[in-house]
């Protein structure tokens, strides 16, 4: 019996020293939730998506790579594919753009202001004998 006292002694002053929790874990209680999603609104998602397009551009077709679209907003921005979803949709029935019948390109919509409507950057073009023209 003294020795179970003594390990349940040991055991508090090791969780008050050094924050463990009962379940075993080093987090404390604060940091046990995630911080808030920046892109968690419609709106914030559009908002951003928008302007990546804008900063990647449309190539000489009018059309904007959707990979290098979702790539920046999910990998670089660190956003969810439901936040993706949530600003995509957001951006179609809006009219700023349309998705292509392939669905590996958006176009500037009907609503997009002509001012909006940027041209692809040196920096996504590739080279015409890259793919063999």
């Amino acid at each position: 019996m003294a020795q179970i006292r003594k390990f349940r002694e040991h055991h508090q002053v090791l969780t008050a020293e050094f924050g463990i929790g009962s379940n075993g874990s080093m987090s404390k209680s604060s940091e046990k939730f995630a911080k808030d999603r920046p892109y968690a609104k419609p709106d914030a998602a559009a908002a951003r998506l928008l302007e990546i397009a804008k900063a990647i551009g449309a190539d000489r077709r009018g059309m904007i790579p959707i990979g290098a679209w979702n790539a920046t907003f999910l990998n670089r921005d660190k956003a969810s594919a439901a936040e993706y979803a949530l600003g995509r949709n957001q951006l179609i029935a809006s009219g700023l753009i349309e998705m292509h019948a392939s669905g590996g390109y958006i176009i500037w919509g009907p609503n997009c202001d002509p001012a909006d409507r940027t041209e692809m950057g040196e920096e996504f073009k590739l080279p015409a004998a890259s793919l063999g023209l």
